[in-house]
């Protein structure tokens, strides 16, 4: 009797044993498998697509529920995260909130989601689904939540962006800050750092003289009297990212009768073609500011 006890006793718990490592290794498995699962897709993933809809999700995608479209900076990363995607401590230290533009995000997505978060981390971010419904015409500075808006394959497009697509503004330019937001102040130096003009205005001539003309006047950006000259001085952290990834189709601005709001098609041109543009472009007589 003992034996036959002290034998269904060993079973046991080779049993359950044997059932407790099976469990462990399964749940292994499964993550193990997630893991992979995701960095296929961010393998996938095309980095320009995700510029282009960090830009403007709603023009990239073409959506057309007037809740979104008519407060359309609610809905786009950049104007949280700024073109520089430093947030607050960026190019958007000194841009206060209002009725038609959301609070600054206080998160650096450069200096410290690249860096500090993986790639499920950033992908969950996005998504964010517990996030401001976009169909609700609230407009807040809690994140949307993009699901209702993006495909899994958007998201991981932005996620590679996010991830290794994206600039690291201090190449191209120095930016000096002085306060808080939304009080703070900026100013750029060394405009297209160690770039060669001569080398800009042959890829200047090469890529963008057709639209832009000889001098940059031939387009009104945005038709708010500014020449292709003023955002190369003024403007160099959305110089830094449209040069090269382009920008969707400018809808609110055709809406409003401008003709100069088109897209712009992903230019294949390198960084440092961009400095060698910057530098070219801080010459006033040959890319002079907006004038009538």
């Amino acid at each position: 009797m003992k034996k036959t006890f002290r034998f269904s006793v060993l079973a046991l718990s080779i049993v359950i044993g044997t059932s407790f490592i099976f469990t462990f290794c399964s749940k292994d498995d499964d993550t193990k498998t997630d893991a992979d699962a995701d960095q296929i897709a961010y393998d996938a993933a095309d980095g320009i697509r995700g510029a282009l809809l960090y830009d403007h999700v709603l023009n990239e995608k073409l959506v057309e529920d007037t809740k979104m479209t008519d407060q359309p900076n609610f809905f786009r990363c950049k104007s949280c995260h700024g073109w520089d995607l430093k947030g607050r401590t960026g190019v958007l230290i000194d841009k206060a909130s209002s009725e038609t533009y959301p609070e600054v995000a206080d998160v650096n997505l450069v200096e410290e989601v690249r860096v500090n978060d993986g790639i499920r981390e950033i992908f969950d971010a996005i998504k964010h689904t517990d996030g401001r419904d976009p169909s609700s015409g609230t407009y807040t500075a809690t994140m949307p939540n993009f699901s209702t808006i993006l495909t899994d394959a958007d998201i991981w497009d932005l996620v590679k962006f996010i991830k290794e697509t994206a600039h690291q503004t201090d190449d191209f330019y120095t930016l000096t800050t002085t306060g808080t937001y939304p009080n703070g102040t900026k100013s750029f130096s060394d405009i297209g750092k160690d770039g060669d003009a001569a080398a800009g205005l042959a890829t200047y001539n090469a890529k963008c003289v057709s639209c832009h003309g000889a001098d940059g006047s031939k387009i009104n950006v945005y038709c708010k009297g500014i020449w292709l000259g003023n955002m190369f001085r003024d403007d160099p952290h959305e110089i830094q990212h449209k040069a090269i990834w382009g920008m969707p189709l400018d809808r609110e601005h055709i809406a409003g009768g401008c003709t100069d709001a088109g897209a712009m098609s992903p230019t294949g041109i390198t960084d440092d073609d961009v400095r060698n543009l910057m530098v070219m472009g801080q010459d006033t007589v040959a890319f002079p500011d907006y004038h009538e």
